[in-house]
């Protein structure tokens, strides 16, 4: 896993190692010389442009071009806000540049796209509100075959992933210290490309807790259920699924395949009278129970290990009536239960915004479905979604997945940020599978926050592997589970 920090954390760790100004021009001074060798590695033969800002960002810019130049690079600079005074260790930089080549923004238009351009601008404490000026300088950027971010692209939040009316579209970001927050949520891999980190030698994670851990399919593999030779169905847990008010079977249908095909040891499905043929006619190895009168329903509790409920409900006395009596039985014997779709929506509404949920509660919601929990609109989620993740974990215990570009994973002690999968992924019916997914890793023995761990990053590297071998477009939903099940085994 990867140790990520909000800017703050790295800005006050930064502060802390300096007695003196010469102090922090060495750090200064260190980082541009690993910039460089990995810029003279990666573009042995390209002339370099670099842009900088008028603090300690630009600095870096500064030293970075010097030394190539030093390589016999050639390098011309741009000072893109000279009205603006510059920082102390930015003016020493600056000021070694006299006999170096100079260009102006204008010139920016007239120069070769085969060159590497360098957005030393405003890096860590990069600004949202860009000047016309700069917004049309990152614009003239994005010509440029290589592009190259110094700390964090111009325009990009560092503590957010917030950007402006306009970003610098990096394809690397090479970033010091350690990873920053806004560089891996949002659209942080959308700007910053692929991250370089050069972490100086200091080893931050040493000393400061991270704000959040980074993982992927890699991170998890080591936790995923392992089958004994005489294994029996009876070990491998009961899964129950209560999905699909009228109209939304198909929820249902999704979530209970992903479960059994994921290895739960029995599952069953509660839904709508309706949805019964089609359950049997898809998996008739799922257990389906139909009913319009909840009252013949709700005895199935009893039989199971983990509880899964909300896909395909809404608003609508089934769903409601379902979600009240399964709160209460799970509250009652503390049964590990999900809570996806539907089931959030009506957690935000009356009767149920009082009701206690069982301790070892997890809840999915999706941008939308957490703005519903917590009263706010969904631009505010997105804005800054690891505080999202922890006002709603605040509010509700147990373990929050706050599904999206980056999903986070928030319980009491920790937070997570998965790094795995894309946009193929924002299909509908994902977030089906998912909930069976970590559902059927519950059942088999996980805890609770390794079976969620492990279904985001076995549901985000699904996605990867339908993109690397289709692309990005037309991933039907249950064409997932495939892949997940490959990468079970």
């Amino acid at each position: 896993m990867n140790s990520v920090y909000t800017a703050k954390q790295i800005q006050s760790f930064e502060k802390s190692l300096f007695v003196s100004k010469d102090e922090e021009l060495e750090l200064m001074k260190r980082a541009a010389d690993d910039s460089v060798d990995w810029l003279k590695e990666k573009f042995p033969s390209n002339n370099f442009i670099i842009l900088c800002g008028p603090g300690n960002n630009g600095g870096d810019g500064y030293f970075i071009g010097l030394g190539l130049r030093k390589l016999h690079f050639k390098v011309q600079f741009v000072d893109t806000i000279p009205e603006t005074k510059k920082s102390y260790l930015c003016n020493l930089a600056f000021n070694k540049t006299c006999n170096e080549e100079f260009v102006t923004c204008e010139d920016i238009e007239k120069l070769s796209i085969d060159s590497v351009v360098i957005d030393a601008i405003f890096g860590i404490g990069g600004r949202i509100n860009l000047s016309k000026e700069i917004r049309s300088l990152l614009e003239s950027a994005k010509k440029f075959k290589a592009k190259i971010a110094i700390d964090m692209p111009t325009g990009l939040c560092a503590a957010t992933g917030k950007i402006s009316k306009a970003c610098f579209d990096a394809d690397h970001t090479i970033t010091f210290i350690a990873l920053k927050l806004g560089q891996l949520i949002n659209q942080d891999k959308e700007f910053c490309g692929k991250i370089v980190l050069k972490d100086l030698g200091l080893d931050m994670t040493k000393t400061i807790k991270p704000t959040i851990r980074e993982f992927n399919y890699k991170d998890i593999k080591s936790n995923l259920p392992v089958r004994k030779k005489n294994a029996h169905k009876g070990q491998h847990g009961k899964l129950l699924i209560v999905a699909g008010d009228e109209g939304y079977g198909g929820a249902g249908i999704l979530a209970s395949e992903a479960a059994l095909k994921t290895g739960a040891g029995l599952v069953t499905l509660l839904t709508r009278e309706s949805h019964v043929s089609s359950s049997l006619a898809k998996n008739p190895e799922v257990m389906v129970s139909g009913a319009d009168n909840v009252q013949n329903l709700d005895n199935h509790f009893l039989c199971s290990d983990v509880l899964v409920c909300g896909p395909g409900m809404y608003e609508n006395y089934w769903s409601e009536q379902l979600l009240f009596k399964l709160i209460t039985f799970a509250a009652k014997n503390q049964t590990p239960t999900l809570l996806d779709a539907g089931a959030l929506r009506l957690l935000s509404k009356k009767p149920f915004a009082n009701m206690p949920l069982p301790k070892d509660i997890v809840l999915t919601p999706h941008p939308g479905e957490a703005s519903s929990l917590l009263g706010v609109s969904t631009d505010v989620i997105q804005n800054d979604r690891l505080r999202a993740a922890k006002e709603l974990n605040a509010k509700f215990g147990g373990i929050v997945v706050l599904k999206g570009h980056g999903t986070i994973i928030c319980d009491s002690k920790e937070s997570y940020l998965c790094s795995s999968g894309g946009p193929e992924l924002a299909v509908a019916g994902s977030g089906d599978v998912l909930s069976g997914l970590i559902g059927s890793l519950m059942a088999q023995g996980l805890k609770p926050i390794d079976a969620v761990m492990a279904g985001v990053a076995l549901h985000g590297s699904a996605g990867e592997s339908f993109a690397r071998s289709i692309g990005a477009i037309g991933l039907a939903a249950s064409e997932l589970i495939p892949y997940i099940r490959n990468a079970l085994n």
